[in-house]
């Protein structure tokens, strides 16, 4: 198996990890915002906000696992713009916990989960070797 079919493989279980996590906080969006620590007084608020962080995680990890296998190139592009969203949430998680001046194991924990991602989804992008957008006779093809 080549590399890029490695990472392909890789990025395609991280959009699967990322659709799950959605899953579970569009399901149970109590437990998950509970355990993620972003309860807020205004409980029906933080149950709407939740579900649809879960319905955005779903959508956008299932589009790029699809086009990840039907057109590699293109989803390649749209797994590193998740990298991209992974690798934020991580210096978020960081800056909060620099100000906070609150590390806990489910700090670190996450932001190790959220660099992961980050690495596991870029993969495909740089390791095709080429950029994965090309023009071609004045447009753009993927």
């Amino acid at each position: 198996m080549s590399s890029y079919a490695l990472s392909l493989i890789l990025a395609v279980v991280a959009c699967v990890i990322g659709g799950v996590l959605g899953g579970l906080v569009l399901a149970r969006p109590d437990s998950m915002l509970g355990l993620a620590g972003l309860k807020s007084e205004e409980e029906s608020a933080a149950v709407t906000e939740g579900r649809a962080f879960g319905g955005l995680l779903i959508a956008s990890h299932g589009a790029a696992a699809l086009f990840l296998g039907w057109q590699s190139s293109a989803g390649a592009a749209m797994a590193l713009v998740l990298a991209v969203a992974w690798f934020g949430a991580a210096f978020g998680r960081f800056v909060s916990m620099l100000m906070q001046k609150a590390g806990g194991r489910f700090n670190y924990g996450s932001i190790v989960l959220d660099l992961l991602m980050g690495i596991t989804l870029a993969l495909p992008f740089f390791n095709q070797g080429a950029l994965p957008l090309h023009r071609i006779g004045g447009s753009m093809l993927v």
